[in-house]
């Protein structure tokens, strides 16, 4: 089984058991539920459950808000630990009615309160520290504005003068106003501060000039000189960050409640996806009808949920999907091929009608990346870490799909080294010999292999193709679009290895074949000829195809002699007491990145060999996964 089959459900029951079937069924976790079709919503009313989601809703931004609050005083867990312990298994009916209660609230209220204040108080820190910045050029007067417009018959002048304009400045001073005090303060990057004391009858005169000048002027807003006012605010800095301080410390107290914060924001969201269910279904003043997809192996189970919580008073129907369907994907493979299916996910699922391609292409990728990476050492490092993974953390369905699927590569790689002999690249190559070939220095043999694992590759990649055709009664189809290629593509084959006669009668017939059958939809005899003509130059596609397969040596002898390469940098070293270190810090930083940048390659290499070369042969994607209505898990997991 590849694609779970899926039955198509109609659950009509009454109103008064509206909220305890959605109970039980996101509880079941195994119904995608979906919007009623149009024609059967013409003689029934959507459910709207927006007043009681605005709740909810209104109470998961409560939650989150202490949870924003609280998580910064939370103990540091590290991630790996965070793995080990995973989610926290709680008992649903006991937080259900916690929730209810709201208990929340009172910790919510608190520190809204505790925001409010450090808010004021941080904007206070903010206008404080603006103030100091702004006295930082003034920094060292050691008097006040107020003592400088004290004067009754002298006119003072502070500002900041460009220091290209002080010569300009002394000399106008000591031409038209030599009587007048002129005073240099100090120097502010690119400015001189200055202060200018004259007559007052002198007062226009100075400003007149001053502005012809690259000339800002300074005004001290406070009674007290900078020399004093800036300690003061800074003493004033030190109070707001202490009652800063004593505000976290309170917030900081109820850091212990984070657990059931998270576990009542789980259950709100759970509670919010059961009103976007809910408003998926059609009523009437006294029944309500829901449908949706469920899983033909749960079947039994929820029908027994349905009438279990109905007391039998429900009406339920079920038909298998049809063409026109939107139907959910959901796969089911062996233990070996269902650690790929991520790697399926990630280029589409499968249409619900089509054939899963992941157990297919797993032994191929499986071999392609093995052939890339080649190293026992690597490998046994790999297969290692991939099955501590499964065994000490806590993963969840996807991590441990992700870790099963290293776990088979590092084997793959470590059979493959094994074969090449090598391990940790060169480092036991005189005391080990290599099972099948050394390919540094016989490649052409790994290149043959290569290529002949690519044209069986592809050769299954067509021959599903023709299984699909033919599955959809398209037997024809599957003799035209798989079948005059293999024969093509075969006959081409034969010929490079030497059988030409035979094999040139072959590819002829194959060619023949796909010029007259490829254009077969056109009308008329030359659009067809020219269609199928044109088909024919795929030949070229397929030629190139082949030889992509050439990087699964390409790859493999790229992690070899990088890893030699570190050993032999170790070689030249020595083993001196001196340079043991270095030594031992080359090879564990070489092998270490070796390993890491040759695992992302021979990866997406083999991906790519799926993607391209092998699922653009029949595969047309386009799934949707299944969605099951169900409660949220992010921070913890529910059970009865």
């Amino acid at each position: 089984m590849a694609i779970v089959p899926m039955k198509k459900v109609t659950v009509a029951a009454l109103q008064s058991e509206l909220q305890a079937l959605m109970s039980a069924l996101q509880q079941f976790s195994g119904i995608e539920v979906t919007k009623l079709e149009p024609q059967v919503l013409e003689s029934l009313q959507n459910l709207d459950p927006s007043s009681l989601k605005h709740g909810y809703e209104e109470s998961l931004r409560q939650l989150r808000f202490c949870m924003q609050h609280l998580e910064p005083y939370e103990a540091a867990k590290g991630k790996l630990r965070m793995l080990k312990e995973g989610r926290p298994i709680l008992k649903q009916s006991h937080y259900y009615d916690r929730c209810q209660d709201k208990w929340w609230i009172p910790l919510y209220n608190t520190i809204k309160k505790w925001d409010d204040e450090d808010r004021k108080l941080q904007s206070q820190k903010t206008a404080l520290e603006a103030e100091v910045s702004a006295l930082q050029p003034v920094k060292g007067i050691e008097f006040s504005g107020e003592m400088l417009s004290s004067f009754h018959y002298a006119a003072a002048e502070l500002g900041i003068l460009h220091k290209d304009q002080l010569g300009m400045l002394e000399s106008f001073m000591a031409q038209t106003l030599p009587e007048a005090h002129f005073e240099k303060l100090g120097i502010e990057k690119d400015g001189i501060l200055v202060l200018l004391l004259t007559h007052t009858k002198d007062e226009v005169a100075l400003q007149t000039f001053l502005h012809t000048l690259r000339y800002s002027r300074v005004q001290l807003e406070f009674e007290t000189a900078p020399t004093q006012k800036i300690p003061e605010i800074r003493e004033a800095l030190i109070q707001l960050d202490q009652l800063r301080g004593n505000l976290a410390a309170q917030i900081e107290q109820h850091a212990g409640a984070l657990e059931e914060l998270r576990a009542a924001s789980d259950m709100i969201t759970s509670e919010i996806k059961k009103c976007d269910a809910t408003a998926l279904l059609g009523s009437t003043r006294s029944a309500f009808l829901l449908e949706g997809w469920v899983p033909v192996p749960l079947f039994s189970d929820f029908e027994k949920i349905v009438m279990d919580t109905c007391g039998g008073a429900a009406a339920l129907t079920s038909r298998d999907p049809n063409e026109e369907d939107h139907v959910p994907v959901l796969l089911k493979n062996n233990a070996f091929a269902e650690a790929f299916e991520p790697v399926t996910a990630m280029y589409s699922l499968p249409s619900y009608f089509e054939t899963d391609p992941t157990p297919v292409y797993a032994p191929f990728m499986l071999v392609f990346f093995g052939m890339m990476l080649s190293d026992a050492a690597y490998g046994i490092v790999m297969s290692s870490l991939s099955l501590w993974a499964l065994k000490a953390l806590n993963l969840d369905l996807k991590q441990r799909k992700f870790a099963k699927l290293f776990l088979w590569l590092g084997l793959s790689t470590a059979f493959f080294g094994v074969l090449y002999g090598s391990y940790f690249g060169d480092l036991f190559s005189a005391q080990i010999t290599p099972v099948w070939l050394d390919p540094s220095s016989n490649p052409m043999s790994v290149l043959y292999v290569a290529i002949g694992m690519g044209v069986i590759h592809i050769y299954v990649g067509l021959g599903i193709k023709a299984w699909n055709l033919i599955r959809n009664g398209k037997i024809m189809d599957a003799v035209y679009d798989s079948g005059l290629w293999v024969v093509t593509l075969s006959g081409i084959i034969m010929m490079l290895l030497g059988i030409e006669t035979i094999g040139k009668i072959i590819a002829i017939l194959g060619a023949v074949g796909l010029v007259l059958t490829q254009g077969r939809d056109k009308k008329g005899i030359v659009p067809r000829l020219a269609s199928g003509l044109f088909g024919l130059y795929g030949i070229t596609g397929y030629l190139g195809d082949v030889l992509s397969y050439s990087r699964l040596l390409a790859l493999g002898l790229a992690t070899g002699l990088i890893g030699s390469a570190f050993n032999l940098m170790v070689r030249l070293i020595g083993f001196g007491p001196l340079t043991f270190v270095f030594a031992v810090l080359i090879f564990l930083g070489g092998h270490t990145f070796n390993l890491l940048i040759n695992i992302l390659g021979a990866y997406v290499h083999a991906v790519r060999l799926q993607y391209l070369e092998f699922f653009g042969k029949f595969y047309t994607g386009g799934g949707r996964a299944f969605a099951p209505f169900a409660t949220e898990s992010k921070y913890c997991q529910f059970v009865k």
